[in-house]
Order: C-alpha cells, then structure tokens, then sequence
C-alpha cells in the first residue's frame, strides 16, 4: 500500500514551542512552560535546541569544584514560590546539612538545573519535551507559524520561540593586531580548547577583573606562576557578607521620570539609611531596580554605562567571602598584581608576548586571558541567529543596543508588521531591565513569559488546513489540495499525469498559486502541454494570498524558467531549499536526475545536498531512492541497491530507486539480470512512468552490450521511435540510442531525421543545459548538418557558462571535423575534450562520447586509442559487445564504414 497520501493536520495537533538556549534560561523557561501548558488540556511540543548538556550553558557549564556561585544557596531556587527548593535539592543529592548561606559549587547547579527540568516535565501532562543537539541559525515568518533553522540542515515549523541565548561570544575590540595573532592569547577562556603552556617561573595576564577574572585566577594559579590583572579602575570584586544582617525594605521610588543625578542621590541616601551597610541598601534596591532603570532617559542611561556601570558592578555581583579572601592573600604574597589600565600593544618575543599597559609597565606573558566578559551590542554580533533575526525585521535592537526590544512579558518587537510570537529571555533584556543575567531575574522573567506565550497562541480550532506529504502547509481549498499532493505523488514517482492533476488542481481553486507555478514549471521541464507565461501570470497574481513558503517558490520558479541554467536561479533554488529542506519537489528540482536538469553541473555539489538531508528525510521512500541514485553515481553499488529494494519495497513505482537499481546493474555488467528485471518492471509497475522512454533506453542499452540486435531494433520501433517519443526525451533517448547502436554495429547505417523532425529547432542550436547541448551536438553530427553544429558551436562559445565555452563548443568543433570527413582530427579533439563529467547526466548517459571517440578513432585507423578506451571501460565493467569489439581490433580492426 502506497505511504504517499493526503495529510491533513488538524489545529488541535501538539502545539510547538522551541526554546533555543539549554542553559539556566533554556531550563527555567521550559519548566514554565511546561507548567503553564499542561493546565490548557491542550497537548504541547517543546524542542529544546542546546548542542550541549542542558543546564551548563556558559555560567555552569565549569566541572571545577572551586568555580563556586556568587550568591549563597539559599537565594538560588529555580521558582520564586519555592525559594529554599535549591537547598533541599542540595541537602539532598550534595550535603545534608549544607548551609544556607553556603556558596555551592557551580557543577552542582547544573545538576540541579536539569534535575528539576526532568521533575518539571514529568509531572506536567499533555507536555514532551525533546532536545535538538544543534545550533539555530535562522528564524522566520510561516504562515502562521514560524520556521527555525538549524545548523544541521534542518528546518522545524513551530508556533512559539523562547530565546534564551545566554551572554555573547567575549568582546575582543580591545585587542591590539599583535596579541590577536599570538598563539599566547585565547580570547575566550571558557570555549577554547587550547591551553597555552605556562612554565614555572612565569606571567600570566588577565584582562578584565570581574567574575571571569575571579574564575581564571582559580584555574590558573600555582606556585611559581604571578598573575597580573589589568582593567581600567583595577577594582577587584568585594564579598559578600559573612555574616549578613537581616533585609532592609526598599526605598519608595518617586513618581514620573528620574535624571541619573536623581537615581544616584536615592541610592546614596538608602546606603546612609541602613547605616552606611552598602551590602545590605544595594540587596534591598533589587526587586525596584528594572523600574528604576526604566525611568531613566535613554541619554542618562548611556551616561551610567559609560562612567558608573564599573562600580555598579563591583558592588551588586559579589563572590564569595572565601573567594575574596583568596584573591587577597594572592595580592598580599605578590603573586597576583593589579593595574589600573588598557591594554595598549603587544610584542610577540622568543619567550612570551610582551604586553604594554596605558600605566607605563609591561608585561612579559607566557598567556594572556580575555576576562572582559560577554561582549554588547546585537547590532555586531555575529551568532547568526541574531543577524538574520535582525535582518528579517522580527527584532530590532534596544534604545542602548545591548539586546532586543521586549514587551513587558520580554515578547520581542519586530521592525514592522505583527509582533511575532518570540520571546527573549536573560540578557538579551538587558537594554531594557538592565538587571537581567541572575538568578532572581531569569526566574521572574520564565514565570512571566510562560503564561504569556501560552496565552498568545492560537487556539484550537476545527478547521483543517491540508498539509502535503512532508507537512508543509497548502493555501489552497480542500479539493485542489487533494488533486494538487495526487499531482505531487506523480511527480516524486515520476511518473506521468501529474500536469493533468495539477491542471485539476488549479481549475478547482484558480487562486492556488503555488499550484500555478508548479503548472508553470511542469510546461517549462518537463514539456507538459501548459501555456508556461499564463500559468506563471496566475501564480504572480495570487502570491500575496500564500503563505511565505509558497512566494518564495513562486519566486524560485519564475527564476528558473527566465533564467534557465542561470546562476542566479540555481541560487535561488538552494537557498529556498536551506529554509525548506522538507520541500521535497524542490529537492528534486535541484538534483540532476531522470526528471529535473538540476542546480548544479558538479555532481559532488548534487551529492552534499541529497545527503546532507538525511536527518530531513530518514527512511523515507523517495529519499531512499534520490540517496541509491546518488551511491550509485559515487560508484557505491551495493549501497545503491540496499536503498533502491528499500524504497521499492514500499512504493514499487518510486521512479529515482528503480533508476538507481537499472545504472546498478548496468555499471556492474550484469546486463542479462537487469533487462529480465527492467522488462517486467516496464510492463507492469512502470507503464505509466513519465520517463517509460528513458527506462527503455535503459533496457536498449543491456541489449545493445549482451549483442541481441534484432531486440534492440524492435525495441525501438515499438518504445522509442516517433510519434510515441518526440521532443527532448526524443533527442537525449531515441537519438543517442540510434547513434550508440550504430557506433556499436547494431546497425549499419542510422536515420534520425524522423526522430529530429520532432524536436523543437530552437532546442538545437540554442539547448537550455549543457546536458541537452551535448545530445543535440551529437544527433546533428548524425545526420550531417554541419550548418546548424555551427551555429551550436557559435551559442556554445557565446555562453557564460564554462561548461558550454570549454567542454560544448569544443566538442562541437570535433564532431565538425567528422561531418566534414577528418576522423582523424576529430579522434584528437575528442581524446583531448575536458570537463565531459560536467556535462550532466549519468556516466552511462556520457557515455556516447567515448561511444564517438571508439567509433571515430576505428574510422581515423587508431585503433590504439579506440583499444585503450575499450579496456579501460571493461575493467569498470563487463560487456560482451565490448569484449566482442576489443578482440576483434586486437586481431586487426573491422573495416570502415562509409
């Protein structure tokens, strides 16, 4: 029974929700939602897109136990109505009596972190949660919906996102040429894999003396080792209370907007009030501190982070006591010095990198450590997710560009059009809540986003939207959908009637206008009876009412018939297919094979792109199939053949594995098994196939190598000549097959007039692709016409393509000299012809020109080079003919035929 059916996928399907960022953001947000979905009754999806180990991310993804946090443990829970759950975790799994104000190791909250993830998930109903191991690249509209794209290849439609990206890859705009090029600097400690050696008795620079600074000290101090810290104030940071005093309440803020004089005054005045206890004024600001930064004016705000945010810092992220005290003694020993200054040069020497710092003193550095931090700005980044996003206009930078503008739920704002249903989370917020990176603020922020997300997607609804097979959405109604995914099932099985179908299609819904520019391209390749302009008018006249996928197959078809062969349209077809890679007619325009011209002319570039979308696909029937045509041109044949009784074993028409399958046997030898197989074939699962002329060919080709003559000519004269075959499929099957029959001695002399008076005159002295030049150039050397080879050696030599200059025009040139009478010189062009692989098509489709080299290096009395062509062939594979023919030269060559 056929797997290709019509798809319909009902709105009360899984809700999908893709949280991008597996780190303590990713986490919290997918356990709000969790939360928040499993009350709807509705049933959800959520992807969490994380390469790595959920809970790590940047700040946990440390497995060194003195990497400790920065708040104590009581202050760390992952939900706001459960504050001590962190510590109960820890009294559990770490330390039954740890205590509250403990600072834990940071290996430990990544445990925690994906511990209550799974407890989230498991208690929440009608919720799966499913981690993608890849990096998202892209985000756009869908319809609807939104599509994300993956690093893989991969593409998901969805109905939400969650970005929790975490902090930035570090800023190295500091960084001066020398140092940036020396192997001593490593620009972010925390990603890079290498470890620059650092004897005894050496320096080691840390620029930047926050909490990275505070980390990389630990890591890589030891005796013998001085560690230098430069930042601009040369602050280290302060500790935390040891014994911290009780909460203090927050001040009163008052109403309408502040000036930064004004926010200052409030704080100061606070800090007197608790007593001059900065720790505890500073801890009591916290909870106002997002709606303090908001009635800022954005100038102001710019003024904090230009003069003030050093010392904000300093006193709002502290570490722990012990931690501190650490530092300290180093400072106190001399093994950790403190500069207040900028990097300013460097100087790579024999024995290290040679540092100068704006305070006049330089540094001798076996390493030099990037400890800046994560870098700010989205307009710069260049995480790829961020720049298309950008780009795309579905977020645009805050007022300070130090993340995305947000809503108050942290939905981004797009540059134009509907708010699209993205939320941000963590310090892509920055700009606007300004404090946005610690634990309390991500955890108020994934409670507030969950509900709101929730709340903002559609509802379910009763109406059905038809899908086609590979689950992309139709704009069309019901009835021309169902003729349309019929017409598509033809086309992917290639065979015949699909343009019937289609045509159906888009008379049931004239407004269907991806269907009329499938229509359109139907007429343009495959030479279905379609007025091609009038059918692309109508699909250009409906594009508004589709959906983003459908225009911008619009726009690939438009290109590829104004632009056949066109780089242009080769690239608009693989970058629609990079969105789509589920479009599987798409994916069959693009590889050259038995039904589409292709993308490509190199066949290694066809071969990345069929099994690059093996995670896309898996095992389905079709895909089996394009991968078993792909093995066997790699000359993979067993390979071929597992994939080819694959995919035939569930879809016996599918016409790429039984192609697969006729080239397998062919390029082994094993001519006898493929015909029996092949015939049966053609005359049952194979009558209606499009190509049914193209697999006689095939079936011609075995008989034409086993000797049985009088075979092949009934073959052609009942499966190939005219009127049965005519245009293209005339040219490149019946053709080639009179011309290969005759340079093989089936017949003695060739007649393809009847054959090329059915193809369109324009298709021979003008071919679209260099595949159709090729069978074109080597039919009008049949019949004698030399005029018109000249006029395709002229449109060859007058192409862009390098493929029509260097391998077309001087293969014309050759075959110029055979209809002028010079075997002999058109045996040397031919020896000589570059790029033949390029042409397109199979090898046994190339074939004819080495088929026309044996034949014109016979007639020229070469019968070296036709002998060394001979065996070479043979040792690819078995042929009786070829064997037959190679002796007989051996022996002394058959007589010319005039």
């Amino acid at each position: 029974m056929s797997a290709y059916k019509l798809s319909t996928v009902p709105m009360s399907a899984p809700v999908v929700v893709a949280v991008v960022g597996g780190g303590a953001s990713g986490c919290l947000a997918t356990a709000q939602l969790a939360r928040s979905a499993s009350v709807t009754g509705r049933r959800f999806t959520i992807l969490l897109v994380e390469p790595d180990e959920v809970g790590t991310g940047l700040a946990y993804l440390t497995r060194d136990p003195r990497h400790r946090l920065n708040v104590p443990a009581a202050k760390m829970s992952a939900f706001d109505d459960d504050p001590q759950h962190f510590l109960r975790w820890l009294r559990r799994h770490v330390a039954v009596d740890f205590p509250p104000g403990g600072f834990a190791p940071r290996q430990f909250y990544a445990d925690y972190l994906r511990h209550t993830l799974e407890e989230t998930l498991r208690a929440a109903s009608g919720v799966r949660c499913e981690q993608v191991r890849a990096r998202a690249t892209d985000i756009r509209r869908h319809g609807r919906r939104l599509r994300l794209t993956l690093d893989d290849g991969t593409s998901h439609p969805v109905d939400g996102v969650v970005l929790a990206l975490g902090h930035g890859a570090s800023t190295t705009s500091w960084v001066p040429s020398a140092l940036a090029r020396s192997p001593r600097f490593i620009a972010d400690p925390w990603r890079s894999q290498a470890e620059a050696y650092v004897p005894t008795g050496s320096d080691v620079l840390l620029v930047g003396a926050g909490l990275t600074m505070t980390d990389m000290a630990q890591r890589w101090s030891r005796a013998g080792v001085r560690l230098h810290v430069t930042s601009r104030h040369g602050l280290l940071p302060l500790p935390h209370a040891v014994e911290p005093a009780p909460p203090l309440a927050a001040p009163r803020l008052p109403a309408g907007p502040m000036s930064l004089g004004q926010a200052r005054r409030l704080v100061f005045a606070h800090i007197r009030a608790a007593g001059g206890d900065w720790r505890r004024a500073v801890d009591a600001l916290r909870p106002l501190t997002a709606e303090l930064w908001s009635r800022l004016p954005v100038a102001d705000q710019a003024t904090f982070l230009a003069t003030t945010v050093r010392r904000w810092d300093q006193v709002r992220h502290r570490v722990d006591p012990a931690v501190h005290a650490w530092l300290e003694q180093r400072r106190t020993e001399g093994s950790l010095v403190t500069h207040a200054a900028r990097v300013v040069d460097a100087r790579e020497t024999e024995t290290g990198v040679e540092v100068s710092l704006s305070d006049g003193s330089r540094v001798l550095a076996a390493a030099v450590l990037n400890c800046t931090g994560a870098g700010s700005g989205v307009r710069t980044s260049h995480d790829p997710l961020v720049m298309n996003l950008l780009a795309a206009g579905l977020a645009t930078p805050d007022a300070l560009d130090l993340g995305f503008a947000t809503d108050a739920s942290g939905r981004l704002a797009a540059a134009d059009g509907p708010h699209p249903a993205i939320w941000a989370i963590g310090p892509l917020r920055r700009g606007q809540l300004w404090e946005s990176t610690a634990m309390p603020e991500i955890r108020g922020q994934a409670a507030a986003l969950a509900p709101a997300l929730v709340a903002a997607l559609p509802g379910p609804r009763g109406v059905r939207r038809v899908h086609d097979p590979y689950g992309l959405p139709l704009t069309a109604s019901s009835a021309a959908a169902g003729r349309y995914v019929a017409g598509l099932g033809r086309i992917l099985r290639v065979r015949s009637g699909a343009e019937t179908l289609v045509a159906e299609a888009v008379e049931a819904d004239p407004r269907f206008a991806l269907g009329q520019a499938v229509l359109a391209l139907l007429g343009a390749e495959w030479g279905a009876d379609v007025d091609v302009e009038a059918a692309l008018a109508q699909a250009r006249r409906y594009a508004g009412r589709a959906d983003e996928r459908e225009r911008r197959f619009i726009d690939v078809v438009t290109a590829r018939i104004h632009e056949p062969g066109g780089a242009g349209s080769a690239a608009a077809l693989l970058s629609y297919i990079h969105a789509y890679p589920e479009d599987a007619l798409a994916v069959s325009i693009a590889v050259p094979t038995i039904a589409f011209s292709g993308a490509t002319e190199l066949p290694a570039e066809a071969w990345a792109l069929v099994e690059g979308l093996a995670p896309v696909y898996r095992d389905n029937w079709w895909y089996r199939g394009l991968l078993a045509f792909t093995r066997q041109e790699q000359g993979r044949h067993e390979e071929a053949a597992e994939l080819s009784a694959l995919a035939l074993a569930v879809e016996p028409t599918a016409g790429h594995a039984v192609h697969a399958k006729t080239h397998v046997h062919y390029e082994t030898g094993d001519h006898a098994a493929g015909l029996a197989w092949l015939d049966t074939w053609i005359s049952t699962c194979g009558s209606d196939s499009s190509h049914r002329a193209h697999f006689s060919w095939h079936a011609a080709m075995h008989e034409i190598a086993l000797g049985e003559d009088s075979a092949v000519r009934a073959r052609f004269t009942a499966q190939l000549a005219p009127p049965a075959v005519a245009g293209v499929r005339a040219l490149v099957d019946s053709a080639s097959l009179l011309w290969r029959g005759f340079t093989a001695g089936t017949w003695t002399s060739v007649d393809l007039g009847p054959v090329l008076d059915t193809v369109p005159g324009g298709l021979l002295v003008d071919p679209p692709t260099p595949f159709v030049a090729l069978h074109a150039a080597i039919a009008l050397a049949a019949v004698g016409d030399c005029q018109r080879l000249a006029a395709l050696r002229r449109s060859a030599a007058a192409r862009t393509s390098t493929v029509f200059t260097d391998t077309v025009a001087p293969l014309a040139d050759a075959l110029i000299h055979l209809t002028l009478g010079d075997p002999d010189r058109a045996t040397e062009a031919l020896v000589a012809l570059p790029g033949v692989e390029r042409l397109g098509g199979s090898a046994a489709q190339r074939e004819i020109v080495e088929d026309t080299t044996i034949y014109c290096a016979v007639q020229a009395g070469r019968p070296d080079i036709a002998q060394a062509l001979l065996r070479s062939r043979l040792d690819r594979r078995p042929s009786p003919r070829d064997a037959h023919l190679r002796a007989a030269l051996c022996t002394g060559h058959p007589a010319s035929r005039e």
